[in-house]
């Protein structure tokens, strides 16, 4: 080696450690300021996780709702353990600390939500609420139609991505975009459903006639229409008891709301050989109670329920 080659060498090791040195530098400077000021601390987090899910949100998509179907129609016909969970912005308010509209937030709720969202596995088919020009969406979407805008997409994801590294995001409307867009698959989708559900966890107002419409002659454990996780253990208790007189495969139905991602989280590690199924809110509309703007438009409509 040249005495000119050495030279250079030793002029990029400088730099680097000079480098290395400026960075532990400032890093210790930050950690001083921040101890001292913990609203300076704050400042600082907040912009590291934007940077952070600016970088993630580039590659995020999610799957689009006819896909989410079939996966979740596959499961269904092959008979394979799993969970379909519908998580909203309500859920991810829980998991902050926050109320949302049909319950009140808990420390309890927010440590179980969590744990709801960190379910893992190539059986867990978890949803978001980001159908978004950002992040995907079909040509029938609109805002107020399944679409959100792309700042609450974004505030969405910011939340809970940790939750989805590595994992496909799913459509959190599968059912509902199908049946109200392409009424015939969703009817199709329903026959296997009725034809595999061995209980349905829901409202105590379903009506008998619309619950054995959609899932035929199962038990109904009957859950409250505000705060259910009050009464989350009792719930959980009456399903184990069904769930034990299972020989077969078959499909748990979940029409509770929020504390619904709790108790299909619950009921799923307890390894049960059924499918965990999140109906969503298609059950309102069913029942006559056209709670979404999408539901209005096809409140007259309902032909994804002829021959059931």
């Amino acid at each position: 080696m040249s005495s000119i080659q050495i030279i250079n060498s030793v002029r990029r090791r400088i730099k680097k450690y000079l480098k290395i040195i400026k960075v532990r530098f400032l890093s210790w400077i930050i950690n001083i300021v921040d101890f001292i000021f913990p609203f300076i601390k704050v400042d600082h987090e907040f912009k590291h996780t934007e940077s952070i899910v600016k970088t993630v949100s580039k590659c995020a998509y999610i799957v689009n709702p006819l896909e989410t179907l079939e996966e979740v129609s596959s499961f269904i016909f092959e008979e394979k353990t799993g969970v379909y969970m519908r998580f909203g912005d309500g859920d991810v308010f829980l998991a902050l600390g926050k109320d949302e509209l049909y319950q009140q937030s808990r420390q309890d709720i927010k440590e179980e939500m969590i744990e709801a969202l960190e379910l893992k596995g190539s059986s867990v088919l978890k949803t978001s609420m980001i159908h978004s020009n950002a992040y995907g969406k079909t040509d029938e979407m609109f805002e107020g139609n399944h679409l959100v805008d792309d700042d609450f997409a974004f505030d969405i994801l910011k939340s809970t991505f940790q939750y989805y590294v590595g994992y496909r995001i799913y459509s959190h409307i599968a059912l509902h975009y199908t049946a109200t867009y392409y009424p015939m698959k969703a009817n199709l989708f329903l026959k296997l459903l009725k034809q595999k559900t061995v209980l349905f966890i829901g409202n105590e107002t379903t009506p008998t006639n619309k619950k054995d419409l959609l899932f035929g002659n199962v038990p109904h454990i009957k859950t409250p229409t505000r705060n259910s996780y009050d009464r989350i253990n009792e719930i959980e208790n009456e399903a184990l008891l069904e769930l034990s007189k299972l020989t077969s495969f078959g499909v748990v139905v979940v029409a509770m709301g929020c504390s619904g991602r709790i108790l299909m989280k619950r009921i799923y590690k307890r390894n049960y050989n059924v499918f965990l199924f999140d109906f969503g809110s298609l059950l309102d509309g069913i029942c006559g109670n056209d709670t979404r703007l999408w539901l209005k438009e096809i409140s007259s409509n309902y032909e994804f329920l002829d021959g059931l």
